[in-house]
C-alpha cells in the first residue's frame, strides 16, 4: 500500500481516535480534526469512514509485519533469527496502549466484518509463514506441518502477551512469555 504523507497522517489520525474512542468515535469529522486537516481533505482521499478504517488498520497491519521482518536484518544463526522474528512484535511501538488498543479493536471488528478480518489476516498468515520456515531453518528435521502448529502455537502465546501487556505491563511476564515462545518454537 503505498500512500502521500496526508494519507498517512490522516490514518494515524484515525488509529489515534480509534484507539482513544472506539470504531464509533473515529468518525470522519473527528479523524480529520485530529489530523488537522479539511473535512474535505480527508474525504478526497477517503470516500467513507469504512474505507477510511480499513486503511488505518492495514497500515497498522503493514507496520507491524514490516518491523518483525526487519527484525531479522543482520541476525546470524537460525535459532537467534527464530528468537529475533518473535521479538520483533514486541517493538515498543507495538507495546504502546494506543497500538494494542488498536489491535484490540481490529481483533473484535474482524469478528463480524469479513474485510477487516481478511486485512488481519494480510498479516497474520505471511508473519505465521514466515515464523514457520524460520522454525525449520532451525529445527530441519521437523515436517512443514510440525512447524506450521509451532508457528501457530507461539502465535497464540504472543496474542496473550499482547493482551496480558495491556493490562499490567510487566516485562518481566512479558520475557517469560517470550521465553515459552523460544522453548516451543526451538524444541528439538
Amino acid at each position: 500500500m503505498t500512500l502521500s504523507e496526508t494519507q498517512e497522517q490522516i490514518l494515524d489520525a484515525a488509529m489515534s481516535c480509534i484507539a482513544r474512542d472506539g470504531i464509533d468515535g473515529a468518525s470522519m469529522r473527528n479523524v480529520a480534526r485530529e489530523a488537522d486537516v479539511s473535512l474535505g481533505l480527508l474525504s478526497y482521499h477517503f470516500d467513507d469512514k469504512r474505507s477510511m478504517i480499513e486503511a488505518a488498520f492495514q497500515l497498522a497491519t503493514n507496520r507491524l509485519l514490516d518491523t518483525t521482518n526487519e527484525s531479522l536484518a543482520g541476525v546470524d544463526g537460525a535459532d537467534d533469527r527464530v528468537r529475533a522474528y518473535v521479538r520483533g512484535a514486541y517493538h515498543d511501538d507495538f507495546l504502546a496502549p494506543d497500538f494494542l488498543a488498536l489491535w484490540i479493536a481490529v481483533w473484535a471488528v474482524a469478528r463480524t466484518d469479513a474485510e477487516i478480518a481478511a486485512v488481519e489476516r494480510s498479516m497474520v498468515d505471511p508473519y505465521a509463514a514466515n515464523l514457520s520456515t524460520l522454525i525449520r531453518e532451525a529445527r530441519p528435521r521437523l515436517s512443514a506441518r510440525e512447524a506450521a502448529d509451532r508457528a501457530t502455537d507461539v502465535i497464540v502465546i504472543q496474542n496473550g502477551l499482547w493482551l496480558q501487556w495491556a493490562r499490567n505491563q510487566h516485562r518481566r511476564d512479558l520475557e517469560r512469555g517470550l521465553a515459552q515462545c523460544d522453548s516451543i518454537a526451538l524444541a528439538p
